[in-house]
């Protein structure tokens, strides 16, 4: 009886033993999938919550759909910490994720950014649409601006549409949905100065202008708009001597490259909007 019990207890033990593998192997089933991640980038075409699907295009135009892990995290441009909620056509993204038998489950997604840059050549308030001129040979870019858009000016500071005007060098941060591109941002960081014209070289597209404590030199941009006619389409051979102006330029390393000249609102305000005495 003795020698039955013991051969019980040893048969029970091994079948004990065989089965802990298993149940382990059965709670580790549930577990995060732990092999090689891979990367894509491209743009968001489609965003399902309720099914956790993302569709998005690639460069190539070839595009993927990906399934939305519950741990999966999202960096937008303006949310380092946030939710899919915030995933919307038209959103360049990189998603980092994992294929599992041909199943592409993303772990993270981070928002790029697209940005473009050059010359206003017009502004439509109405339309809610900017035209840009880039540098070189490139063709203008027509944006869409929504009610509300993010306008930074010289200093951090911030703005609105209003202080946009043509000849201003801006860059956008901008998404790509259907339809027409839309602005998210616009960082519009040139200077300003008022004061009187006291000479000007119309070959050499030189300027030189005087406030009441303060002389700038200024070099004429090929995109600089001149408006004193209220139309921006002015020369400057239009300017003259002591004319009260406004110059919007950019600090380019010691150098003001003037990208619009204004006449000023009030012609008797000679004083510049960042005064400081011995201007370059």
């Amino acid at each position: 009886m003795k020698t039955n019990h013991q051969r019980l207890s040893l048969v029970s033990c091994v079948i004990a033993l065989a089965a802990a593998p298993q149940i382990g192997s059965a709670e580790g089933s549930s577990s995060t999938y732990s092999g090689p991640e891979k990367t894509f980038t491209g743009m968001v075409t489609a965003v399902d919550l309720n099914q956790h699907r993302l569709k998005a295009r690639g460069d190539l135009l070839f595009g993927k759909t990906f399934n939305l892990g519950a741990a999966c995290s999202y960096v937008f441009l303006d949310n380092p910490q946030a939710t899919p909620a915030g995933l919307h056509p038209g959103q360049k993204i990189q998603v980092i994720y994992q294929s599992v038998d041909g199943v592409l489950v993303a772990d993270r997604v981070m928002q790029l950014r697209m940005s473009f840059s050059g010359w206003v050549k017009a502004v439509d308030p109405k339309a809610h649409t900017l035209t840009v001129q880039p540098g070189g040979f490139e063709l203008t870019k027509q944006f869409q601006f929504p009610d509300g858009c993010q306008v930074t000016l010289l200093g951090n500071k911030s703005g609105t549409l209003a202080d946009i005007q043509p000849g201003n060098h801006v860059t956008l941060t901008y998404e790509a949905p259907p339809g027409m591109e839309t602005i998210t941002s616009i960082a519009q960081t040139s200077e300003t100065f008022t004061g009187s014209l006291t000479a000007i070289d119309l070959e050499a597209k030189t300027l030189k202008a005087k406030s009441l404590f303060d002389t700038r030199d200024f070099n004429v941009g090929d995109h600089c708009v001149i408006d004193v006619d209220g139309k921006g389409g002015g020369h400057l051979s239009d300017l003259k001597p002591e004319e009260k102006l406004v110059f919007t330029f950019d600090d380019i390393n010691g150098v003001n490259v003037v990208n619009r000249i204004a006449l000023a609102e009030d012609a008797a305000d000679t004083y510049s909007s960042a005064e400081s005495p011995g201007g370059s």
